[in-house]
Formats: structure tokens, C-alpha cells, sequence
């Protein structure tokens, strides 16, 4: 049996960071666009990039599903029951990350609504248009999905805090950027 590293691979390291940053940068992009008026260009700007940022992070993770693959994750530090919820939470993350930009790119599929990435190129309508189902689409992404999507984080971040200063072992450094085999 091969033996499983002290740390996480660099290219989860890199991109679990990656995906942090992507996402309060997501978040921004669709704060920000509140503050003009609907006839302003910077508010479509702003959706823009918080879409074609959404849809950067669906690949990102979807790199970061295929690196899980390549590389062995590090022994679960912890009790079983931690082991267990770690899983879980882990699952449901990798789920509305996933679904969050699905379900976004579906919502504006169904409403008609360009969908353009980073001012370059737009995605072309796939979908008949269809505004009650983009309505319950939209619902599903705004509210449902980002609030578990908020839960799931404070999860997360109190889980390795936990570690980190009650259980004081390394579960947390091993996610730092670095060598951390303590």
C-alpha cells in the first residue's frame, strides 16, 4: 500500500487558494454592480465579470476534482466523527461550487440574456427561453444555494480553526502555502 503524503499536493494547495480568491472576488463583482443604476454600463460590467468569474472558478474546480484524482490526499488528522463530517462537508462544497455557476449560466440561458466572458466572446442561447423556470433558477442560485454555499464555508474555516487551536495539530498547516509535515 502506498503511503499517503504528510501535505497536501501543491496544485491543491494552489488551487483551494485560488478558489478562495475566485469567490470573494465572484461575490464582489455582483455587490459592486448594485451601486449603479440599472442604465449605467459599469452595473453590466460588473455582471459580466461576476459571471465570467463564476464560470472560471466551475473550471478551477472542476481542475481541482481531476488533481484529487492524480495526487493522494494526506491521512485524516482527527477523530472519526471528524473524519466523517470533513467528508461530508468537503462533498456538499464541492457540490454548490459546482452548481452555483451551472445554475447561474442556466439562469441567463433561460431568461435570453447574453452571457459574456471577459468582454471577449459571448456563450450562445442553448436554451429556448423560458423566464418562469430562469425565475425558479434564479431563486435556486440567489438564495438556496448561496446561503448553503455560506453555511458549508463557516463549516469549513470553524473545522480547520478547530484543529488549528483546539485540537492543535497540523490539519490546517498542511493547506498553507509551504512544507508543513508537523
Amino acid at each position: 500500500m502506498a503511503t499517503r503524503p504528510a501535505s497536501w499536493h501543491a496544485l491543491h494547495k494552489g488551487l483551494h487558494w485560488l478558489v478562495v480568491l475566485l469567490l470573494v472576488m465572484v461575490w464582489g463583482a455582483v455587490e459592486l454592480h448594485e451601486f449603479y443604476e440599472k442604465s449605467d454600463p459599469m452595473r453590466e460590467w460588473w455582471k459580466m465579470l461576476h459571471f465570467s468569474l463564476g464560470l472560471t472558478t466551475l473550471v478551477i474546480i472542476l481542475i481541482r476534482l481531476y488533481g484529487r484524482a492524480l495526487y493522494p490526499r494526506p491521512a485524516p488528522i482527527g477523530a472519526a466523527w471528524q473524519h466523517q463530517l470533513s467528508r461530508l462537508v468537503h462533498g456538499l462544497l464541492y457540490g454548490v461550487l459546482l452548481a452555483m455557476p451551472l445554475s447561474g449560466f442556466a439562469m441567463r440561458q433561460f431568461a435570453g440574456k447574453t452571457i459574456e466572458i471577459f468582454g471577449v466572446f459571448n456563450v450562445h442561447q442553448l436554451a429556448a427561453v423560458n423566464t418562469d423556470l430562469a425565475k425558479q433558477i434564479a431563486f435556486i442560485h440567489k438564495e438556496v444555494l448561496w446561503t448553503t454555499l455560506l453555511t458549508l464555508i463557516a463549516i469549513h474555516v470553524a473545522g480547520a480553526l478547530w484543529h488549528h487551536f483546539i485540537d492543535r495539530d497540523a490539519t490546517l498547516k498542511r493547506m498553507l502555502p509551504g512544507k508543513h509535515n508537523d
